[in-house]
């Protein structure tokens, strides 16, 4: 029997996960806008699939969900968050997430569903 999905539930568990992820993340505080990038060296040339794997991969249990993320680099660093899209998965950042967080960059790619 085909259950109909109630959108608006499917959204409010997707919320809270969000917001508890961002209190656990710190990210609850407000943000600092620079006005210009500071001057580094050029990054080294990726070639793409080089990278294979993240670092570290860890969990956050958001009562009922369970979601899944890749971090990398330092846990005080300006925070940079991920996003993919179906169907895509974390792996379309593999090659990217090790250039940020060479840069400082505290970088966190959660594997989203569906």
């Amino acid at each position: 029997m085909a259950e109909k999905i109630d959108t608006r539930r499917r959204g409010l568990l997707g919320t809270g996960a969000l917001m508890l992820a961002a209190a656990q993340l710190g990210a609850s505080g407000a943000a600092n806008a620079q006005t210009a990038a500071p001057k580094a060296a050029p990054l080294p040339p990726v070639k793409p699939g080089s990278h294979t794997s993240f670092a570290s991969l860890k969990q956050i249990n958001a009562g009922l969900l369970n979601v899944g993320y890749a971090e990398d680099g330092p846990a005080d660093g300006p925070p940079v968050i991920l996003l993919h899209g179906w169907p895509n998965d974390i792996h379309s950042f593999v090659d990217v997430t090790p250039l940020l967080a060479s840069r400082g960059y505290r970088v966190i790619v959660p594997y989203l569903r569906g």
